[in-house]
């Protein structure tokens, strides 16, 4: 690849200032950084399409700011990374410049697809910078036009592993870096799952208020008081009755105000009118505590008569796995046996039988039976050393990036 002079990120002056922090819904630029922008898209059309809307995108290098003045890691040469992507549908033109990460520049035409140019008069003239950076791409491009694998082979030996996504074994990353460890004693986990699994069911041919609120509080004090990080005294939920702590702290407890606490009709009423503010969570938006009929659900068959109602204990995000282990510890000494789907996700975080994702934005909600959750990859502080690192990268099942290709006779 021909040796392209590398941009400084101070050089793209107020264009980078735009961040999706500030600007949520984009920025529509003016009529002479439009031109800019269509002209760059022009060029990055000499590329393969690389997904929806005639998608095409790059990686480019930026000269850091000095360490004082850094936002963001740089690489070992002092350079950002930054991915260029252009892109059209409908005649609405957008450009997204991100670091791959949680930083991104989103650029457009108009507000949104099929809607009214209106140029942000404040911040949409940045065709100063839109015109450095048009040229350092009309350059990448003509170089990738002569040899793509030249390009290819660069980003792929050069790109910081930050960028990528791969997955690791749960079991090496804990040998590896120990502060990612889930729990502080598997083995006790093991016993709790495996408890739950084998625990007879709870179930009932009525449900009432009184019923779902005490179950609701034995989960909801557990989360409390055995919270890792702040966790409230026992004596906040000593003498007070299920329907005190119900209307404390539940987000729709007092709802329940008039309605009779051992009518199913009213359980009904009030999960029909509250179920959309989360009633029905114990950790808000987090853990959630349903009861079903079993006519009425939809999940794996289970062992309960048709006409009877069965609790289900619900969560997704990873970062609450210790909090669900903990309610179910609570309701095995309670004796209710509940439907817990996410008990065989935390058998293969306790036994380390899974992967952890790695990729530059983990979601926080993604897992399946294959990975249990995702972690930007780790860096360099008080507990990770820089040979841990590099430990955990070696270690990594990195996925393949994807190659830019030229369009043939361009």
């Amino acid at each position: 690849m021909k040796k392209i002079p590398i941009l400084r990120y101070n050089d793209l002056g107020n264009l980078m200032y735009l961040t999706h922090e500030h600007h949520w819904n984009g920025v529509v630029v003016d009529d002479t950084a439009l031109e800019v922008m269509l002209r760059i898209e022009k060029t990055m059309q000499r590329l393969e399409v690389m997904g929806d809307d005639e998608q095409r995108w790059l990686w480019i290098e930026l000269k850091a700011p000095g360490k004082r003045n850094r936002m963001e890691e740089a690489d070992k040469n002092g350079n950002y990374w930054y991915k260029v992507l252009t892109a059209n549908y409908e005649g609405f033109h957008y450009m997204v410049i991100s670091n791959g990460q949680w930083r991104y520049v989103d650029l457009r035409s108009a507000t949104y697809v099929g809607g009214e140019r209106i140029p942000n008069v404040w911040h949409g003239n940045v065709s100063k910078s839109l015109l450095k950076l048009e040229k350092h791409i009309t350059a990448l491009v003509d170089s990738i036009c002569e040899n793509a694998d030249k390009y290819n082979s660069y980003i792929d030996k050069n790109l910081p592993f930050s960028k990528r996504n791969g997955i690791i074994r749960r079991a090496d990353l804990n040998r590896i870096c120990p502060v990612y460890r889930t729990f502080e004693n598997s083995q006790h986990v093991v016993e709790i799952v495996k408890k739950t699994n084998s625990l007879p069911l709870w179930s009932a041919d009525k449900m009432t208020l009184r019923t779902y609120i005490h179950v609701w509080r034995i989960l909801y004090e557990v989360y409390r008081t055995k919270d890792n990080y702040n966790p409230a005294p026992k004596s906040d939920f000593a003498n007070k009755s299920d329907v005190e702590v119900f209307m404390r702290y539940n987000s729709k407890g007092r709802e329940i105000e008039g309605l009779d606490l051992d009518s199913e009709q009213d359980y009904l009423k009030w999960e029909d009118e509250n179920s959309s503010f989360h009633c029905m969570d114990v950790a808000y938006a987090r853990i959630h505590l349903y009861a079903y009929k079993k006519k009425d659900y939809w999940g794996k068959n289970v062992s309960v008569a048709d006409d009877h109602w069965f609790f289900s204990l619900s969560f997704s995000v990873y970062g609450y796995s210790n909090d669900v282990v903990n309610m179910l510890e609570a309701l095995c000494d309670a004796g209710v046996g509940v439907v817990c789907d996410e008990s065989e996700r935390l058998l293969r975080i306790a036994e380390e039988t899974d992967y952890v994702g790695i990729t530059p934005g983990p979601n926080k909600y993604s897992h399946n039976k294959k990975v249990g959750n995702e972690i930007t990859l780790p860096y360099v502080h008080d507990d990770i050393t820089t040979q841990q690192v590099a430990e955990v990268i070696a270690a990594t099942e990195w996925e393949p990036l994807r190659k830019v290709e030229a369009i043939k006779n361009t």
